[in-house]
Order: structure tokens, then C-alpha cells, then sequence
């Protein structure tokens, strides 16, 4: 009874250990750090932490943080056809089995285990011998979290008490992900006026939801954004600036994660003939003087207005006006 009561004072510390990390640590480093507390914890050798919404294609490492494992290791049984459907076999027994923790010789027996192609040509490459898997779904959004740790000891497999550990972990490893994104939010909030131009949200690589704030919903909402649950982002999109429907958005990638917020170096963005109206609208001037000064149309003028309004999320000239950053 005694060895029971310390196994949960020493799993409630592990847990005040992911909080704790999710309040002080940034979203840059915040699973590279917590992944490894709990990898310890069951004392795992490697291990990845995949978070995405997409059920349907293969697993890349652009969606996930790994765990002492080799550039590329995600990717590696792409071209190994009877690799590919065994992982696909395996995940599909998993999907029904959510939140439970299984090791791979609970789903195929340990002689079929051996002599499969998943094993001879892809875990045992990467000396992978015990393995627990956790796969995890948010009804919310369809996030999954997919919670893999392996041994790579063959004579030390996970017992039938660390995995009920894990799965008593998993739910806490999340949890503490979604306050880290959201203090992320909370530590930097904006003066309401402000938070369109500051609009922030976290995003997987194939532009799913899985947080955001208010002003990032929205300017969503005013611009139509979203289609089918989804921000159009580039395929390859990982760290830098891209456009939706002319909106410029910066984009930092964090182990399966893009943080996204609104660019504010609107002014880069605005052509040369653009930043001149711009100037002289923040003169005072009239769309009648503007042309004349420019030797242009006051319905080009108008033009030029309407899309920097849109490039500087301002509703109207004297909103623009009163912007110092424009």
C-alpha cells in the first residue's frame, strides 16, 4: 500500500513538473522540454509526440517532435510498401482504442511481430524493440495526439505497470501543451482595439485549428479566411510570412505546431504608389487631391485606399490616421 501511495506522490510531482513547464517555458521548446520529463519518468529510451488533425496520410516529421531519433526517421518507411500498411494496420487498431495505452505485442502476436516487415526493416533499424503506443482525439477539433515511447533494449521491455502509468500521464502531457499555448496568449495580450491587428492562433501544418484568440476569429470571420475548418496556408509553410486573401501572416514551426499571428510590417507589403497615397492620406488630403498631386484618376485613388485599408486592417481613413505605425 506504501509503495502505491509514493508511485502517486511521485506521479502527481511529474504532473506539477508539466504545469509548471507549460507556465514558464516558451512554445519554441515547451514539447522538446515536457516530452522529456516524461520519457524519464518511464525511463524510454526515445520516443515522438505527433499532434496534427489529418488521419487520412502518411506521418511526417513536420508533425511531430522525436525524441532521440535520426533526421528523417518519420519518413523512412514511405517507400516500403509493406511497411506503410502494417503502420496503417496498426494505427487503425489504435483510432479504436483512444486513450488507451497499448504496447505493439497487445495488438500482433510476438512470433507475427518478429517477422514482419514493420519490424525487420523499420523498427529494428532504429533498435526499437518495445514500444508503447497512446493515441489521443480532441471531439472539439479532431486534434489527435499520437504518444509513442520505446525501448531500445530487447531484454527490457515495458511492464504491465508502466503502461498504466503512461496512459495516466498522456491525458497531462496534453493538458499542459493547451495552457502552454494558451499563457502564451494570456502573457502577451492586447488592448482590444488592437487585437485584430495582433490576431493569434495555433495551427498544425495542414491549417487546422487547434487555438486561437478572439481577434484571430474575428478577422476570420470578417474576411472569410477559414474554408471547411481550414486556413489556407502553403504547403511547405514553416517558419516566415505568407498571404490569406491579401493578409499577411507570420509563421513560427514548433515540433508539429505553427504559431501564426498577423504581420504588422503592413507598410512592407504596400506598393510604391500605394505608400505614396498613403502619406498623403495621413496629410489630411482629400481622394481629389491625392489624384491631382499624383497625376492619377480619383477612382485609382479610390482603389489604392480600398486596398490599403485592407492590407492595414483599418475600417476607415481616420482609423488609419490614428494608427502611429502606419
Amino acid at each position: 500500500m506504501d509503495s502505491q501511495i509514493n508511485l502517486y506522490h511521485s506521479l502527481d510531482d511529474v504532473i506539477s513538473q508539466l504545469y509548471q513547464l507549460a507556465l514558464t517555458t516558451p512554445h519554441s521548446s515547451f514539447k522538446e522540454s515536457a516530452f522529456k520529463v516524461f520519457a524519464r519518468c518511464l525511463k524510454a529510451d526515445s520516443g515522438v509526440w505527433l499532434t496534427r488533425a489529418e488521419q487520412q496520410i502518411p506521418f511526417y516529421e513536420q508533425d511531430a517532435f522525436t525524441l532521440n531519433l535520426p533526421e528523417g526517421f518519420m519518413e523512412d518507411y514511405h517507400h516500403l510498401s509493406s511497411v506503410s500498411q502494417q503502420v496503417q494496420q496498426v494505427f487503425g487498431i489504435m483510432l479504436g482504442c483512444l486513450g488507451q495505452t497499448k504496447d505493439i505485442l497487445d495488438i500482433v502476436p510476438k512470433d507475427e511481430w518478429l517477422n514482419s516487415d514493420m519490424y525487420r526493416l523499420y523498427c529494428e533499424k532504429y533498435s526499437l524493440h518495445h514500444s508503447l503506443m497512446t493515441i489521443s482525439v480532441a471531439p472539439e477539433n479532431q486534434l489527435m495526439h499520437i504518444v509513442t515511447l520505446a525501448r531500445h533494449d530487447a531484454d527490457k521491455p515495458f511492464t504491465t505497470e508502466e503502461k498504466q502509468i503512461k496512459e495516466y500521464l498522456v491525458p497531462s502531457l496534453i493538458g499542459a501543451l493547451k495552457v502552454n499555448i494558451l499563457n502564451g496568449f494570456q502573457s502577451t495580450s492586447l488592448p482590444t482595439d488592437d487585437m485584430a491587428k495582433n490576431a493569434r492562433a495555433v495551427l498544425d501544418h495542414y491549417g487546422n485549428i487547434i487555438e486561437a484568440e478572439t481577434g484571430f476569429w474575428d478577422l476570420s470571420q470578417q474576411h472569410q479566411l477559414i474554408h471547411q475548418g481550414k486556413l489556407s496556408i502553403p504547403e511547405t509553410l514553416l517558419d516566415g510570412i505568407f498571404e490569406v486573401k491579401g493578409i499577411p501572416f507570420t509563421a513560427q514551426s514548433a515540433h508539429g505546431l505553427l504559431y501564426i499571428q498577423v504581420h504588422n510590417d503592413h507598410k512592407r507589403l504596400l506598393s510604391q504608389r500605394q505608400k505614396q497615397v498613403l502619406e498623403l492620406i495621413r496629410q489630411g488630403r482629400s481622394n481629389k487631391e491625392i489624384a491631382s498631386l499624383l497625376q492619377i484618376t480619383e477612382a485609382t485613388v479610390k482603389n489604392h485606399v480600398k486596398s490599403i485599408l485592407k492590407l492595414t486592417h483599418c475600417s476607415s481613413r481616420q482609423h488609419l490616421i490614428s494608427q502611429p505605425d502606419y
